[in-house]
């Protein structure tokens, strides 16, 4: 099967029993009668008519193009559609594009692209790598332009968090990965974390922008109040829930108190980690940054920082002048 000029040598029958397995996992009572050969095709219940419920399936999907069509509602649409719609996106088949890549495909780096990213008119797009050679590329970020379910089961969910912070996915080494974009838009470096492990790769002796000032600039209009946050989940686990937020990648340096200092909000929230380092953190950040107004935002004792809390956790933050 070809879907996209990507090559799927599974056969439909198994793609089906995994998608099938997925959505009674997540309880979404669809597909729940089993599927069978029709010539050239699998017939299962159609999921556009009925409430996906029809006694009698009337849904056929090509086993050679993955094209499906329901006899009865005359709906046809291609297999990374069909399977977005199953888990509820309206994405032109972006999600099920991703989930076949994930499940089903071993892809080279840079085959293929899943999610359209519409980051603006970046300087870095127009950057002659060859005379600014610390920069990272646009043809190096497009290969890492695939979306991983990583992200949701981080609590990062919608697609316009994804495409503003050009969130992404190396295939081959199998790691999600972040550009870090300075306040012009060049991409200082990509940092990447394994989805199996908890390996992070973040280059040596980068320089280290205030992740989230590219896109902070890009308002219409600057917050009043930033929140800061050491790592780059727990900043964007903020802007998740409707809080501007940058991150320092660690505890802060002198080039970004600067940046902070030249910021052109009222207030920051101090949301650094619940420990020792974190606090002593706070403490610098209030030292080195000029002339603005602090916040402290308070982490419950039993969350060691703002990626461990749920929506409601962050939302409902004691936050002390």
């Amino acid at each position: 099967m070809n879907i996209k000029n990507v090559e799927i040598v599974q056969p439909l029958e198994d793609i089906l029993s995994q998608l099938r397995a997925e959505l009674h996992i997540k309880g979404i009572k669809l597909l729940e009668k089993d599927p069978r050969e029709s010539g050239h095709n699998i017939q299962c219940q159609c999921i556009y008519h009925g409430n996906g419920q029809e006694r009698k399936p009337s849904m056929g999907i090509d086993k050679n193009s993955g094209v499906v069509h329901c006899f009865a509602c005359d709906t046809t649409v291609g297999l990374d559609e069909f399977i977005s719609n199953c888990f509820g996106y309206s994405d032109n088949g972006a999600y099920g594009w991703s989930w076949l890549i994930q499940n089903f495909v071993t892809l080279e780096k840079g085959e293929g692209r899943v999610v359209n990213f519409r980051m603006g008119n970046r300087r870095n797009s127009n950057i002659d790598t060859d005379s600014c050679p610390t920069f990272v590329s646009e043809e190096e970020l497009d290969k890492y332009r695939y979306y991983h379910s990583y992200w949701e089961k981080r609590g990062i969910k919608e697609d316009w968090l994804i495409e503003l912070f050009d969130l992404g996915y190396s295939p081959s080494e199998k790691m999600i990965t972040m550009p870090n974009f300075n306040k012009d838009g060049d991409c200082e470096f990509v940092a990447k974390r394994s989805v199996k492990t908890k390996f992070f790769s973040y280059p040596s002796g980068s320089a280290k922008p205030v992740y989230g000032i590219y896109q902070l600039y890009q308002l219409d209009e600057f917050p009043k109040e930033v929140w800061i946050t050491e790592s780059m989940i727990d900043c964007l686990r903020l802007w998740q829930v409707g809080k501007f937020a940058c991150a320092l990648n660690g505890l802060g340096t002198q080039s970004q108190f600067k940046a902070l200092s030249d910021m052109p909000c009222r207030a920051f929230v101090l949301a650094t980690d619940n420990d020792e380092a974190g606090r002593n953190a706070r403490q610098r950040i209030k030292e080195s940054v000029k002339h603005k107004l602090f916040y402290e935002a308070i982490i419950p004792t039993h969350r060691k920082d703002i990626g461990e809390m749920t929506d409601e956790e962050i939302l409902n933050m004691e936050i002390l002048i």
